[in-house]
């Protein structure tokens, strides 16, 4: 390498590195921060005198029948300024002077004489407003007495003497012998429900064992007047029958003191509440009592049907008959003496009125009731675990010689399907025959366990009418 090469080693160029100036850097920043700043005071300026000028307007209209709650309340003219100087005058003269001019009104103005009333917010008086603390209102409770208990029982029989408009005793005619053998009359008394009323006749519900074997029955309108009746229809399974009687020919005072029951619903009862018991609950006309629903929801299976039935604690006994009514005056329930389960015979029970609503409407009107001649039940929940499909009906008996006994239905079968209509409560099985007319065929979709073998299968039934 020649000399000169070895000093060019020795030497660099000068290397230059550009900063940046701190002003520039300074401003970058600086300037962005300085206009937000003038924006958010412009803004702030521009929202208080916004608000200034449309916030009177805006009161008026939100807030139009309240007070302004940021009036100052103008100081008492009769208050003395704190910096008015202390006049020449005697000041023990002046006060009797004042005394003798105002007379009692000195006292009024004492705090310590007069206490100050107690101002609730809201006073239509002085438009809620107060220098005192508004101090709430506590009512105390009021203790009942006697004079209460008897208020409530008072309204009570407002309540039963309407409902009694509703009700009629209805006697039935038997024709016996005596120990001799002498023919003799003897009446059968029973309560009868005004269901409906026109310009000619009225319809009763009565229990159909105190009128089926009468030779004649009457209807009592008041203690001197009555009428003859006839069976217009009956269940006899429900025991109950409607008869009808004329009222044609009958004064016109006590026509119009007649009132057709008001039916209500039994699905919403619950154990505890208050029913009234009227017609024959203890067995004599007229009569009524009160009590509690103590249980509920107790199924009974009659033919091609089931009843929901409930107890109370009142008293029962082989005479009653009659109706439960809320305290809306509302039939819930009739008193039944032939309709119970194995477990309820010593309770008095009611059948739910909700559940024979459809049967009173048609035997009203006197349309035919479908009979097929099944007693089932609906299938217990441990028998629908897992199981996918129609729910269907369990049948444990089957009437003699009725329509599902001549089809070949055995008792253990589960019907599915009524036609194309799925089964699955008795309810639905009701419901799905009713809206056939007597003499029509159907086919039942069935099935049937035979040991350890279930098949399912179709029969043909012809539905007849109940007689």
């Amino acid at each position: 390498m020649s000399e000169v090469n070895k000093d060019n080693k020795d030497y660099e160029f000068i290397k230059e590195q550009v900063m940046p100036k701190k002003l520039k850097k300074f401003r970058r920043w600086f300037v962005p921060f300085l206009t937000t700043a003038a924006m958010a005071v412009v803004f702030g300026i521009v929202a208080a005198f916004t608000f200034c000028i449309a916030e009177p307007g805006i009161h008026k209209l939100l807030f139009k029948n309240e007070p302004n709650p940021f009036n100052i309340t103008p100081s008492n003219k009769d208050e003395t300024d704190e910096d008015e100087e202390p006049s020449d005058e005697n000041p023990n003269d002046s006060d009797d002077d004042t005394d003798e001019k105002n007379g009692n009104d000195s006292d009024n103005q004492n705090p310590v004489n007069k206490p100050v009333p107690t101002v609730v917010p809201g006073d239509d008086n002085n438009g809620g407003q107060t220098n005192e603390p508004a101090v709430p209102v506590v009512v105390q409770p009021k203790e009942a007495d006697i004079e209460d208990f008897i208020s409530i029982y008072e309204d009570i029989k407002l309540l039963t003497k309407e409902i009694q408009k509703s009700i009629l005793t209805v006697s039935g005619i038997v024709v016996s012998k005596d120990w001799f053998g002498n023919p003799i009359e003897r009446n059968i008394y029973t309560s009868g429900i005004i269901l409906e009323k026109n310009d000619t006749n009225i319809l009763l519900l009565v229990s159909y064992d105190r009128v089926k074997d009468a030779s004649g029955i009457k209807v009592e309108l008041s203690d001197l007047t009555s009428v003859d009746a006839v069976i217009h229809d009956y269940e006899s399974e429900l025991n109950l029958a409607i008869i009808s009687a004329k009222i044609s020919n009958l004064p016109k005072r006590i026509v119009d003191n007649l009132e057709a029951a008001r039916l209500g619903e039994s699905y919403s009862i619950a154990v505890g509440n208050p029913v009234i018991a009227m017609g024959c609950p203890n067995g004599y006309p007229g009569s009524m009592d009160m009590g509690i629903v103590t249980s509920k929801g107790v199924m009974v299976s009659i033919t091609d049907y089931e009843l929901e039935l409930f107890n109370t604690n009142m008293i029962f006994n082989k005479d009653s008959d009659g109706v439960l009514l809320n305290f809306k005056g509302e039939i819930i329930g009739l008193i039944t003496r032939t309709i119970n389960k194995d477990s309820s015979k010593e309770l008095s029970t009611a059948i739910g009125i909700s559940k024979i609503k459809s049967y009173i409407d048609n035997m009203l009107i006197q349309k035919p009731r479908i009979y097929t001649g099944i007693i089932a039940e609906n299938m217990p929940q441990s028998a629908l675990e897992g199981q996918t499909g129609p729910r269907g009906i369990y049948v444990y008996e089957v009437k003699k010689d009725s329509p599902a006994f001549n089809a070949g239905i055995m008792s253990g079968d589960i019907i599915l399907y009524v036609n194309d209509r799925m089964i699955s409560s008795m309810s639905n099985y009701y419901s799905a025959i009713s809206s056939f007319e007597p003499g029509t065929e159907v086919v039942y979709k069935i099935r049937r366990t035979s040991g350890t073998t279930d098949k399912e299968m179709e029969l043909k039934v012809v539905l007849e009418a109940k007689k």
